[in-house]
């Protein structure tokens, strides 16, 4: 429920937080962090909880998860859990009813097979474009808007005014250093209130502006949904530091876990415990997007998914990643792969 006294802004302002979202959770929308169990969400969980005491918000706060099931680092759900638990933050959890992320992939398998038997040489034409089968690609986004974002959206429904906060930095690529700090939140956003299509960031943060004046004129008619990017301005120091360590001490603990060292590596260590495995990004143990060596760390530490990954890829003929084969990483990753299923 909003409250109608607090449409002041509040005493204490802070700076990093944008006035039209200032104006939403003033308003007393709530409040969803969106985290994945890396660095820049635990970051931004940390700093936004703070933050809610110090402003006073008296819309709900609560952290919120997609779990993607096995393809997920092992560990990544107890993580999240364990950081909620410490500051005090309800943890939602939610979850593709029709199965996880391998199971999405395997049913787009199936239906190509499907098409296969139905028309003969379907198949060996569907492979000619790249963005054809089954996998997920850069253009073809569909296990984070289906897997992430729809099943997010499904629990944020129950608010009538909500902002999810989303960790991601316009350091980590170009296309979002595009990225506007927040706009309408448009799937789950009442018709009247949807931004125009084809907007750029400025123009997505002038919109929501407007629409969170337009929706208290109606009087609080329909849903508004913001998304905030809280840590998109935050350069990798901040997170780490943030997180009450740095760059170079994660490079020593990398240099103690290659050794050996694994208990000196990750003791006290705050973040997921991939990092120092030697992970540049925590995304899916294998992303179809991750770097060769972060496919070959997750394939290392994640054995019995990228052996189910592989036979995927032979069974159908398409690899995981163009060109790329999960079937055919180095010899010296195969033979820790083989002893891992040993243990």
């Amino acid at each position: 429920h909003l409250s109608l006294v607090s449409l002041t802004a509040p005493t204490q302002s802070d700076a990093s937080v944008p006035a039209a979202v200032q104006q939403a959770l003033g308003l007393g929308a709530a409040m969803a962090v969106s985290v994945s169990g890396g660095k820049d969400s635990d970051a931004m969980l940390r700093h936004l909880t703070a933050l809610h005491q110090s402003q006073g918000w008296t819309g709900q706060l609560f952290a919120i998860t997609a779990d993607l099931g096995r393809i997920e680092w092992p560990g990544t759900l107890e993580h999240i859990q364990s950081i909620c638990a410490k500051l005090g933050v309800t943890l939602v959890t939610v979850r593709r009813q029709k199965g996880s992320m391998i199971d999405r992939w395997d049913e787009r398998r199936q239906v190509l097979i499907s098409q296969q038997e139905a028309e003969e040489g379907a198949i060996a034409r569907c492979k000619e474009d790249s963005n054809s089968d089954f996998w997920s690609s850069s253009t073809a986004r569909y296990c984070t808007k289906e897997m992430k974002t729809a099943e997010v959206d499904r629990y944020l429904r129950r608010f009538n005014a909500v902002v999810c906060a989303v960790g991601i930095r316009a350091e980590e690529s170009s296309s979002r250093a595009k990225k506007p700090h927040f706009q309408v939140r448009n799937d789950i956003t009442t018709t009247a209130l949807k931004a125009s299509k084809g907007l750029n960031a400025e123009q997505h943060e002038e919109w929501a502006t407007t629409a969170i004046a337009r929706w208290i004129e109606s009087n609080f008619k329909g849903r508004l949904a913001l998304t905030w990017n809280a840590v998109l301005d935050w350069p990798i120091e901040k997170v780490w530091e943030s997180l009450g360590t740095s760059v170079e001490a994660l490079e020593q603990r990398r240099t103690l876990y290659q050794s050996g060292s694994l208990t000196a590596a990750l003791r006290g260590w705050p973040a997921h415990w991939a990092y120092v495995s030697g992970n540049s990004r925590l995304s899916c143990s294998m992303c179809v997007l991750a770097s060769a060596y972060d496919i070959q760390n997750g394939a290392k530490h994640n054995a019995r998914t990228w052996i189910e990954l592989a036979l995927m890829e032979k069974q159908s003929g398409w690899s995981f990643q163009q060109g790329k084969w999960l079937s055919t990483l180095d010899i010296e990753v195969s033979k820790q792969i083989q002893a891992s299923e040993r243990l």
